[in-house]
């Protein structure tokens, strides 16, 4: 039973959870700053297209509502449910101090609390382009109706979204709390929906190249939150659709709740199974080492498996590695950023090339090698967390470092090269090109993996943040994200357009090496000319020089040059690992 009143407690408790999330978004500097670039800069774009168009826009006349409209924010609340899933199962699935307030309030003040928190944290992203898109419709239009029934829509879209997501996440983590083989593979489990969630992702979006397209959508009735958006404009909607989605609003709304109330006290109220039972050693089922100790660490991580034929210093950093990361993925979350901002650039370029294997084929060439080299190693300091001063008196650098590499090498090695082969082979490359995708792929994960440990111990991270309820996750650095994915990436796809297009690589390099230098510096030397129209010419000398050279002399040395700095940075990284390990005090 709920206390009187639950509905004004529920509101104070999401509204406080909301400030403590605003809080600690504004300590971290650098995420506030991506987040409002990432909301700024598009709604800029948006008032400015405004701007530009606005007298054909006020002019066009009434016009009928597309059904691409109606399947896009259908697309956009599924991907809302999506995530909202996701945060439920991964970041929030329980409240903070929940002793506390299970005991001092209702299980559906609590939920009532997280809907109204995580509602609010939705509607701060979608508040600023719902602001510029209200304000937008009653100045081009003249209605004062829009100015309600915008941000209406807005609400709902989110507020439904975030219940649907809330009630599949809860049933998620009730499963994970009452399965044993769930609760152990939850991490394996959670990559294959999330790469699901991709594959559904990528058959909607991209008709061409055999998906549905966004238009069939329109016939979900959450694609009907556009209806009630453009009532009282000169956008014709379906009044129909937009009393249906209303009222059918405000159902998901009554039965959200109480069914994520069911399953939330269902899950706070029970003892969850542990993921780790049978795991620990015993010396029925495990086999000694070869000084008789038992293989601990070996059960905690299978299915995976590090050789016993590697020297036993090597394998236990190894597989302390694969363990950290198997308990705690949330660590990983600093490899979304990169894969989704390169992956989304590169499916919304596809198209120009008729097919998505020809792009698919070399970013899993350069991307999957960053992710393998990146997953365990670009922190090692860090994750070693109090034991730091234990771990550098117990073991070698040159074994440590080894160590650490181990696990990128023997499992990113063969999935990298298995995707770039499936990929290449489904594309319209040759077989010398596939081969050549292949070596390329090999060399850039040997690349990743090595200097992974050595930018990641220059630049240590020590500082907890908080990502959900865990208060002491310690990922790496941005800079350190960063720089590794930049020195990773940038020299790899240059290869790999070498192997696949020689006369666009040389284009590229020449662009950038000369004619955007030149451009630039002509543009600041205006009309007056002097030093820097010299350096602007200087730099278009160089542009013409390298458009100049032919093309097979270009592709076989730029290639070799790459190649042969490669190895180079592979095994300087690897000793300036081994005498940062052996020379490194911790911070006092």
């Amino acid at each position: 039973m709920a206390e009187p009143g639950w509905p004004r407690h529920a509101i104070q408790v999401g509204v406080f959870e909301f400030r403590r999330s605003v809080r600690a978004i504004w300590q971290d500097k650098a995420r506030a700053f991506l987040m409002a670039a990432g909301l700024v800069f598009p709604c800029l774009m948006l008032v400015g297209f405004l701007y530009l168009f606005s007298d054909a826009i006020s002019g066009a006349g009434p016009v009928s509502l597309p059904p691409v409209a109606r399947g896009t924010v259908a697309l956009f609340w599924l991907f809302g449910v999506f995530i909202a899933t996701q945060r439920v199962v991964s970041a929030r699935p329980r409240i903070d101090a929940e002793p506390l307030m299970l005991t001092t309030v209702s299980a559906r003040t609590v939920v009532g609390g997280l809907l109204v928190a995580e509602t609010l944290r939705v509607l701060a992203y979608l508040g600023l382009p719902v602001l510029v898109l209200t304000g937008g419709a009653v100045y081009l239009f003249a209605s004062p109706l829009s100015a309600v029934l915008i941000p209406l829509a807005a609400v709902l879209l989110g507020l439904t979204a975030v219940l649907v997501g809330m009630a599949l996440g809860y049933a998620i983590a009730l499963l994970i709390a009452t399965s044993p083989f769930v609760a152990r593979y939850k991490t394996i489990l959670g990559g294959v929906a999330a790469l699901l969630a991709m594959g559904g992702y990528l058959l909607v979006t991209l008709p061409q190249f055999g998906g549905v397209g966004q238009e069939e959508l329109a016939v979900l009735p959450v694609g009907w939150f556009v209806d009630l958006a453009v009532l009282g404009s000169p956008v014709r909607g379906s009044t129909i659709r937009a009393g249906v989605i209303v009222s059918g609003s405000l159902v998901v709304v009554l039965v959200g709740i109480a069914l994520v109330e069911r399953e939330a006290s269902r899950l706070w109220f029970t003892d969850p199974v542990s993921g780790e039972e049978g795991m620990t050693a015993s010396p029925e089922r495990s086999e000694p080492d070869t000084d008789g100790t038992r293989t601990a660490l070996a059960d905690a991580i299978t299915p995976v498996a590090i050789p016993r034929s590697v020297p036993q210093p090597v394998r236990r950093v190894a597989q302390w590695s694969v363990l950290r990361t198997r308990r705690d993925p949330r660590r990983l979350n600093f490899l979304l950023l990169p894969v989704v901002m390169a992956g989304s650039g590169l499916i919304s370029s596809s198209a120009q090339f008729g097919s998505i294997w020809v792009v698919l084929a070399p970013a899993a060439a350069v991307l999957l090698p960053w992710v393998a080299g990146a997953t365990f190693a670009m922190n090692p300091f860090g994750d070693e967390g109090p034991v730091l001063s234990t771990t550098l008196i117990a073991i070698s650098g040159s074994a440590y470092v080894c160590g650490l590499m181990l696990p990128g090498l023997l499992f990113g090695v063969p999935l990298v090269v298995l995707v770039t082969v499936g990929a290449a082979l489904a594309g319209p490359f040759e077989l010398p090109v596939v081969a050549g995708l292949v070596a390329v792929s090999v060399l850039v994960t040997l690349v990743a993996v090595t200097t992974a440990p050595a930018v990641g111990m220059w630049f240590p991270r020590f500082s907890a943040i908080s990502i959900g309820q865990s208060r002491d996750v310690i990922p790496p650095r941005l800079l350190t994200t960063t720089l590794h994915f930049l020195g990773v990436t940038v020299p790899g796809m240059l290869l790999v357009v070498l192997l696949v297009d020689a006369h666009l690589a040389r284009a590229l390099v020449a662009g950038v090496v000369g004619f955007l230098p030149s451009v630039l510096f002509q543009l600041a030397a205006g009309r007056d000319g002097g030093t820097l129209l010299d350096v602007g010419t200087w730099f278009q000398d160089i542009g013409t020089w390298v458009q100049s050279i032919g093309v097979d002399a270009f592709q076989l040395t730029a290639s070799g040059l790459l190649v042969f700095g490669a190895v180079v940075v592979a095994a300087l990284s690897y000793r300036l690992s081994v005498r940062r390990f052996d020379r490194y005090s911790p911070p006092t």
